[in-house]
């Protein structure tokens, strides 16, 4: 009878820990960095009429009211860009759009966009969306530009959503497009100018070439808790915070808040359009976007 070799049983031990440790930092590895392929989208639902006739028929009169300020909160400005090449598609300057929308940054800064983009021209197609419910603010009311369509005589629309709300098999959120190489140097060129800590990040919003930014322009709190249609109400009906009730409860100045941003991003829109159409770009709000921006005060046009 031959004797077994000593210490032969303890190292196939160890080494089948080995094995195992190898195989648990893979598996972390697997589902911290994998990110699924882009697939085609499931649209979601279509945008109401009623949400955006509502976004579409603020009345002038009411931009100007609110001007570049929304008392009870805090604004974060886009930045004035210089320098940069401006950003156009079939000879009209785009405004890029980069998000995600899993995003709660992202849904709050389509709102205000949503809303001066349609003083330019209309959405012949837009689909309803919600940050996720695993995120901070969660389920946050906004829309997705994954198959959007519009249709202006002054400038054009590029979205571009990245990621769905919805994970894969992986537990990572379903890609669902990639940047061009020409709108990755877009990203690449801008985002540190406009803040951004890197071009992978969302949103980012390039006003063509003349405004950008890496944020939302309000905090998304300020729209937690309301549907669509309730947001769309107080952009349309804006009043501004309320004071806390016995019960410390304040009424957050949504409405102000969204239609200030748009009143800035109108006046990025309007310095790449050469000021037109004149009844947007000399109104009373965006005259105020361009002081507090710092954009050069635009000179008499007509339409």
């Amino acid at each position: 009878m031959t004797e077994g070799r000593p210490g032969r049983p303890a190292r196939l031990a160890w080494g089948a820990v080995v094995v195992i440790l190898l195989g648990v930092v893979g598996l972390v590895t697997y589902a911290l960095t994998h990110v699924s392929s882009p697939t085609a989208p499931a649209l979601p639902a279509v945008t109401s009429p009623a949400v955006l006739a509502t976004l579409s028929s603020v009345p002038t009169s009411t931009f100007d009211d609110v001007g570049a300020t929304a008392p009870g909160t805090v604004l974060t400005p886009p930045t004035v860009l210089t320098g940069q090449p401006p950003l156009s598609v079939d000879g009209k300057p785009d405004v890029l759009f980069v998000g995600a929308e899993y995003c709660p940054f992202c849904a709050a800064e389509r709102w205000p966009l949503v809303v001066a983009l349609a003083r330019f021209g209309r959405f012949t197609a837009l689909h309803d969306a919600v940050s996720s419910a695993q995120t901070v603010f969660p389920s946050t009311s906004t829309f997705s530009f994954v198959g959007v369509a519009y249709t202006s005589r002054w400038v054009t629309l590029t979205g571009v959503e990245l990621f769905s709300d919805q994970t894969g098999p992986d537990g990572a959120f379903r890609r669902l497009a990639r940047l061009t190489p020409a709108q990755a140097a877009v990203v690449a060129r801008t985002a540190p100018s406009a803040g951004g800590l890197s071009a992978g990040g969302t949103p980012f919003l390039d006003v063509a070439g003349r405004l950008a930014t890496t944020t939302s322009g309000f905090s998304p709190a300020l729209l937690a808790g309301q549907s669509q249609a309730q947001i769309a109400d107080a952009a349309a009906s804006p009043t501004p915070a309320a004071a806390a009730d016995g019960t410390g409860t304040t009424t957050p100045p949504t409405g102000q808040a969204v239609l200030a941003v748009a009143n800035q991003l109108s006046a990025g829109i309007c310095a790449a359009t050469g000021q037109q159409p004149a009844s947007v770009c000399l109104s009373k709000g965006v005259l105020a976007a361009d002081t507090a921006l710092g954009l050069s005060r635009p000179a008499a046009a007509s339409d």
